[in-house]
C-alpha cells in the first residue's frame, strides 16, 4: 500500500498519481444528461459546473488562456532582454499564481454554469440559433471582462508588494 506524499504544491497518492487526476472519471457524470428522469430531478447547470470544475482543475491551461494577453504583431520586434525584470521571491510568485489559478477556475466554472443554464432554458423553447449565439457571446464577454478585472487587481496588488519588498 502506497502512502500519500506532499510535493511542492501537489499531492500524490497511490502509485504516484496526482489526487486531482482521480477525479477525471467523474466527468462521465455528463452522460446523465441523456436520461430524462435525471433531467427532471437534478438541476443540470450544477452537473455541468461540477464537470467543468474538474476539467479546469486538472487542466488549468484552459483557464489561463482566457486571462492571457493577446499576441500583437509588434511583439515580434520587442527585445524582451531590455524589458525591466523585477526579482520576485519564488514563494510570492507561487502564492499569487496559485490564487490566480483558483480564481480563474472558479470564475470560469461559474461562466459554464451560467451558459448551461441559459442553453437549457432556451433550447427547451423554440428560439433561433442566432439569438442563442448572440446572448452566449455576450455572457462570455461579460465573464472575460470580469476575469481581466480580477487579474488586473491581483497584478496591482503583486506589483505593490514587489515594490515594497524592493525598498526593503
Amino acid at each position: 500500500m502506497c502512502k500519500c506524499v506532499n510535493t511542492r504544491n501537489n499531492k500524490h497518492c497511490c502509485c504516484n498519481i496526482l489526487i486531482k487526476r482521480w477525479f477525471l472519471p467523474l466527468i462521465a457524470v455528463v452522460l446523465l444528461f441523456f436520461y430524462e428522469e435525471v433531467r427532471n430531478v437534478i438541476y443540470l447547470p450544477l452537473i455541468t459546473s461540477f464537470v467543468f470544475f474538474i476539467l479546469f482543475w486538472n487542466f488549468p491551461i484552459i483557464v489561463y488562456h482566457t486571462a492571457s494577453r493577446p499576441l500583437y504583431y509588434e511583439d515580434l520586434f520587442i527585445d524582451e532582454k531590455k524589458l525591466p525584470n523585477y526579482e520576485v521571491e519564488e514563494t510570492i510568485k507561487s502564492k499569487f499564481q496559485c490564487i490566480l489559478q483558483w480564481v480563474l477556475i472558479i470564475t470560469n466554472t461559474l461562466l459554464v454554469g451560467a451558459l448551461s443554464e441559459y442553453w437549457f432554458y432556451k433550447l427547451n423553447k423554440n428560439n433561433s440559433w442566432i439569438e442563442i449565439l448572440g446572448v452566449t457571446g455576450g455572457i462570455i464577454k461579460i465573464f472575460q471582462i470580469a476575469n481581466n478585472t480580477i487579474v488586473k487587481i491581483m497584478l496591482q496588488i503583486l506589483r505593490h508588494y514587489v515594490k515594497k519588498e524592493n525598498k526593503q
